[in-house]
């Protein structure tokens, strides 16, 4: 697979995984899904960080196009980390580059560019949150590597008299090679 589709793949699941963490956590916690993604427009915006839908859930919308923008950054740093691996371990990778997504959106970065969850979720939920965005990463893999697998295991079996596809190929012969003469 190519790396830009790779670095997307990831991305996207990163950000649908901790989009839904957010969603529930808040859900619970506030008894409002989306302020987890409301809060990301203040980057847009400027100012605190909207608890609100906004017209037409513009900020719901807005919000959860940033925090997709930003997993698909975070994801080409994931994906050029395991490309530099001799032996690519996913989930500690996806692991250790969450946490330091994490230390970048909150320490590193001026409150400007913080995605803002810390307004409307508990430490535990930004836990959760960023366990997700890891879990997202890792799960991105695993499904290619078994996606991958199954072709394999489709493409040997298809190589046996009793799995051919068409009934002729099973009848067939085997053929000798000039070599084997």
């Amino acid at each position: 697979m190519l790396l830009p589709k790779k670095i997307l793949t990831s991305g996207i699941l990163g950000a649908l995984a901790s989009a839904a963490a957010a969603a529930v956590a808040s859900r619970v916690e506030n008894g409002h899904a989306a302020r987890p993604m409301n809060a990301i427009v203040h980057i847009y915006d400027g100012g605190e960080p909207p608890k609100h839908d906004g017209r037409y859930g513009r900020n719901t919308l807005l919000g959860l196009g940033i925090h997709t923008a930003a997993s698909v950054w975070w994801a080409a740093f994931l994906e050029a980390a395991l490309a530099a691996q001799p032996r690519p371990q996913r989930l500690a990778t996806a692991s250790v580059l969450s946490a330091i997504a994490y230390v970048v959106d909150y320490y590193v970065v001026s409150k400007r560019f913080r995605p803002g969850f810390e307004t409307c979720l508990s430490p535990r939920a930004m836990f959760a949150v960023y366990a997700a965005l890891a879990a997202g990463f890792a799960f991105s893999g695993s499904k290619r590597r078994a996606l991958i697998r199954k072709r394999q295991n489709q493409r040997k079996g298809a190589a046996f008299a009793g799995h051919a596809r068409e009934p002729e190929l099973a009848a067939e012969e085997p053929r000798q090679l000039a070599a084997d003469r």
